[in-house]
Parts: structure tokens; sequence; C-alpha cells
């Protein structure tokens, strides 16, 4: 699932995508270039990011069938894992938070490549403003 491929669809909404990353600083440049991201790209190295969204962590998250199956899928559809620049036990997640902080979705990935379907994500946004 790449959400940034749905970007017109969430600033339709009126909402705004941001990506949470937890390599070093200088690390953002290098995946704007790469994933071609027009964004906001913040990075937590402390991981306080991870933990609050109470996302996993762990040697068994990144080395397991499930995430073998993960990359393979990913590797047929033409995705090729770069070089980590971060935690690689750290697993990711989507969350749709509302400006009042409450959280309208969440989604914890269990291993790596676990994604929610995108129109999932995209449902649990705000209707679309009409256009002016």
């Amino acid at each position: 699932m790449q959400l940034h491929h749905a970007i017109d669809r969430i600033h339709a909404a009126g909402a705004e995508l941001h990506v949470i990353g937890n390599g070093a600083p200088m690390f953002i440049a290098g995946f704007r270039d790469t994933t071609a991201f027009p964004g906001p790209i913040y990075t937590d190295p402390s991981l306080a990011v991870y933990e609050a969204a109470q996302l996993v962590r762990g040697i068994t998250t990144t080395f397991n069938p499930r995430a073998a199956l993960g990359a393979l899928r990913a590797l047929r559809g033409g995705f090729r894992q770069g070089r980590t620049q971060g935690d690689p036990f750290q697993q990711g997640g989507v969350l749709v938070v509302a400006p009042s902080g409450e959280i309208l979705f969440h989604h914890i990935s269990k291993a790596a490549g676990d994604h929610p379907k995108l129109e999932r994500v995209l449902a649990a946004l705000p209707s679309p403003r009409p256009a002016a």
C-alpha cells in the first residue's frame, strides 16, 4: 500500500499525509529522492512516537514467515528493499488523526510488509470538501 498515490484524495478530504521514519535526520533527503514523496517527512530515532502509537518492535516481527511472504510479494511487484536507515526491528503503522487529536484509524503492522488496505485508510478520512 502506498498512500502517497492517493494524495489527491487525502487532500480532497482536507487532510495531509505525514511520514515518520526512525533513521537519522540526514536520511530524510535520500528517502524523499528515492520515493518522490512530496509531503512532510519527520524522523524520530528515539522511537518515542512509535511507542506512543503502540507500534511493535522486535526481531520476530522482522524475521518470520509472514514477513518473508510480504518480501516475496514486494519483489514480485517490482519493489526492492534499499539500505536500512534506522531501527530494522521497528515496525510501522498507519494512523488517521483528526485535528482534535481523536484517532480515527489505527493500524499496527505486525510484521514487515503488513499494511492496511488503502480503501480502509481512506474510508477513515472525513468526507471530501465540496469544490469552492
